[in-house]
């Protein structure tokens, strides 16, 4: 991605997530009065459980550990320390040129902690948002406080639970969805433990991922390395689930936009599909990207279309942008379902393109690919528009699932 690129897609990716912290915000506090509503001391404890992750204690104890582990298994290899400023200081410069992967995972992490512990303590009292329990209007109230219950924003167990993820993914590529998923997990706990707004868990969320990846990555190489796989994989991560919240609780639109929205979003699926097929019949070579990337984002934007409102679709469009280019400049082979892929159960593109964070590629489904890859094209081009289309009436069918007051 050259340098040019990254600043635009980092503005528009700063717009498209202002605008969803401001949507979202809309849902605050109708959020918190039906967590209210089902408040009691089961589910509390249940949250409490289930947030441990992202609690600062919990996940710097778990990096001080493995970095204890890599330094025992590194210490025979040290000479002894000389009792001196000079001596101190080469001891650890020979100690962090000789270390192993746990050290670096330990130190890497314990200062993503550090550096996410401070920037979010710094956040929460200067902005003194309220916490739910003593918030009782939808005003987003401001101003600095060392108070207790009125550090709501940003959340720090979901910047903790991030941060690590962000550190832990980038050495452990093949298992990165498990680490955001469980992030995620103590991120929703938050909420429904009626401690954080939405909005609270989304900064912490986002705060949590650059810091974590900067520790991981390192500050040089942060913007070529892991900038532009956040922008092409998180970021559009983020307003997905930003538009399935969003689906599931509201209600369906009045029918005539229903059937317009919903026939648009076939259609685009259709087309996608068709695209998709033709890149792979009559192209050759480096032909193929961009026609089989513009089918693939209509199947996703078809699907938005289709459920979504037309903001949230358009928003999803602009920041898919920057994995359109990279199809384009990355001719990648036809890929199976998703939800058969033994790799990653997103897209098996990102197992091809320069992966999120610049990790190392996946090994693995190999073989499995190649099966895939022996079915005709039509052939395949149909199985994935009817999976797009079993998505969209998935999406339709939750729509409005959750009525907020």
């Amino acid at each position: 991605m050259k340098p040019r690129e990254r600043v635009v897609f980092v503005l528009v990716a700063l717009t498209v997530l202002a605008a969803i912290d401001v949507k979202l915000h809309e849902l605050d506090m109708p959020i918190a009065r039906f967590v209210r509503s089902f408040d009691s001391d089961l589910l509390n404890r249940v949250g409490d459980l289930v947030a441990l992750p992202g609690h600062g204690g919990v996940v710097a104890g778990l990096f001080i550990l493995i970095g204890f582990l890599g330094w025992q298994r590194q210490r025979l290899q040290l000479a002894p320390m000389t009792l001196s400023l000079a001596g101190v200081g080469d001891w650890v410069n020979h100690w962090w040129r000789q270390r192993n992967q746990l050290t670096d995972i330990g130190v890497r992490g314990i200062i993503a902690q550090l550096s996410i512990t401070a920037a979010s303590q710094l956040l929460k009292h200067l902005i003194g948002r309220p916490r739910p329990r003593f918030a009782h209007s939808d005003e987003f109230s401001l101003g600095p406080s060392v108070t207790g219950g009125y550090d709501s924003f940003p959340s720090g167990h979901a910047a903790s639970a991030f941060g690590a993820a962000a550190v832990l993914a980038w050495f452990f590529p093949a298992v990165r969805v498990h680490l955001y998923l469980v992030a995620g997990l103590v991120s929703t706990a938050r909420v429904l433990r009626g401690s954080h707004f939405p909005t609270d868990v989304l900064a912490g969320a986002i705060l949590g991922v650059v810091l974590g990846s900067v520790a991981a990555v390192g500050l040089r190489r942060w913007p070529n390395d892991a900038l532009p796989g956040l922008l092409r994989t998180g970021v559009p991560v983020v307003v997905s689930t930003f538009a399935i919240l969003w689906i599931v609780l509201h209600p369906e639109p009045v029918w005539s936009h229903e059937v317009i929205s919903l026939g648009v979003g076939i259609a685009l699926v259709l087309a996608g599909g068709f695209l998709r097929g033709l890149a792979w019949t009559y192209r050759e070579g480096e032909e193929k990207g961009p026609l089989r990337t513009v089918g693939h984002l209509l199947l996703i934007i078809g699907v938005a279309v289709g459920c979504a409102p037309w903001w949230a679709a358009v928003a999803l469009g602009a920041v898919l942008v920057p994995r359109g280019l990279a199809g384009f400049h990355h001719p990648l082979p036809h890929p199976p379902p998703s939800w058969l892929f033994a790799g990653d159960p997103l897209h098996f593109e990102e197992q091809l393109v320069p992966r999120a964070m610049g990790a190392p590629e996946d090994k693995g489904g190999g073989e499995f690919a190649l099966r895939w890859a022996a079915v005709p094209v039509w052939g395949r081009e149909a199985l994935a528009v009817g999976a797009a289309l079993v998505i969209l009436a998935a999406l339709r069918s939750v729509q409005g699932l959750v009525l907020l007051r």
